[in-house]
């Protein structure tokens, strides 16, 4: 496992000798407006289901997301989280070699390093705004078993056209196409943009509630597939892999389709006024590149100062962003933060731009 996952806050409050609630942590990509409203409520009024096994196999569950989502029910998993499906995915597929696209998260990586698969990196260029040249990648991937690819990315937040990733799944159909989704609910005008619901077999797709309902802790994701790869892994899973009140929480956002899109384009409209006013205030500072992304949170390329430095001297301030020295492909010129309430939002900007100015105020 790597180490060095955003939302550490533990470790980081007890460096600190503060308790974690004083930290705001930036570092966590979750959704700055929290769950959907009554979402915790039901799980309280749920929490004796914590006393018997929940359903073995979370097929009610994956039921209900696959009929919320328009999906066909054979090819729809439910497991503990997306993480914990990248760990089955490339065993039970049998892969042999695989293309990371990047610089992204690193259990993709890890995962396959794992199971002994041959893993090389597709790196991605920040000078070209980590956009993919489809063209190189479509040659790269016919020479591979499979490609895994983050859309919208994390941590560069860029998001690849449905169609363009379509386009060379067909043009690759001896290779499998992992894709993860976790993040495409927060992109605004391409929220329903998934490749799930193409019906192309060599495509995995993964999907998240924890970050658009804010319930990480829940620890729930799916798997979507066509049904010969969903058998091969739904054998791998193991009994009882989702709890019960994540089951719950399935439950209640896929019964409330109207809330649940209210609380999601909320989610939107309020990242879309919060990035705007980041970028433009960043734009002030010469030694800082913003790369414009579509996600919860921001890349930033520093200069002049390293992102140890800048998120040690933010963690002064009790604010946890992201170093991304430990991404294959960036450096310690990289830092990402993660988009939270606009007061956090606003002092996490004051205070990069004071220390990059060289001053120790910070607005």
């Amino acid at each position: 496992m790597i180490h060095g996952h955003g939302g550490n806050i533990r470790e980081a409050a007890a460096a600190l000798g503060c308790a974690p609630e004083e930290i705001v942590d930036m570092s966590s990509n979750i959704n700055p407006l929290g769950p959907m409203p009554g979402l915790l409520d039901h799980l309280s009024g749920k929490i004796a289901s914590v006393c018997s096994l929940p359903d073995v196999s979370a097929a009610g569950a994956a039921a209900a997301y696959a009929e919320w989502q328009g999906l066909a029910p054979d090819r729809v998993l439910a497991g503990a989280g997306t993480t914990a499906f990248l760990y089955q995915i490339p065993q039970a597929l049998g892969f042999s070699s695989a293309l990371v696209v990047g610089p992204t998260y690193a259990d993709y990586a890890d995962a396959l390093t794992l199971h002994g698969v041959c893993c090389q990196h597709f790196l991605l260029a920040g000078r070209e705004g980590f956009v993919p040249d489809m063209e190189a990648l479509a040659a790269a991937a016919k020479a591979v078993d499979a490609v895994f690819f983050c859309n919208p990315n994390n941590p560069t937040g860029v998001c690849t056209p449905v169609g363009e990733l379509e386009a060379l799944a067909c043009r690759c159909p001896n290779t499998c196409f992992v894709i993860d989704e976790s993040y495409l609910p927060f992109v605004e005008g391409l929220a329903d943009a998934s490749i799930a619901d193409k019906g192309l077999d060599n495509v995995v797709v993964l999907q998240s509630l924890s970050k658009m309902f804010s319930v990480p802790g829940l620890r729930i994701g799916f798997c979507v597939a066509g049904p010969a790869a969903a058998e091969k892994i739904a054998r791998r899973l193991p009994p009882w892999g989702v709890n019960a009140l994540a089951q719950e929480a399935v439950f209640y956002i896929a019964g409330a389709p109207e809330a649940a899109a209210a609380h999601a384009a909320r989610t939107r409209t309020y990242l879309a006024a919060e990035r705007g006013a980041f970028m433009e205030a960043m734009q002030r500072c010469p030694d800082i590149t913003v790369f414009p992304g579509e996600a919860t949170f921001l890349l930033l390329r520093l200069y002049g100062m390293s992102a140890s430095e800048l998120a040690a001297r933010l963690l002064d301030r009790r604010l946890l962003v992201r170093n991304c020295a430990n991404f294959v492909g960036l450096s310690e010129q990289f830092l990402r933060v993660s988009l939270k309430d606009g007061q956090s939002n606003r002092l996490a900007a004051g205070c990069i731009l004071a220390h990059l100015s060289g001053s120790d105020a910070a607005g």
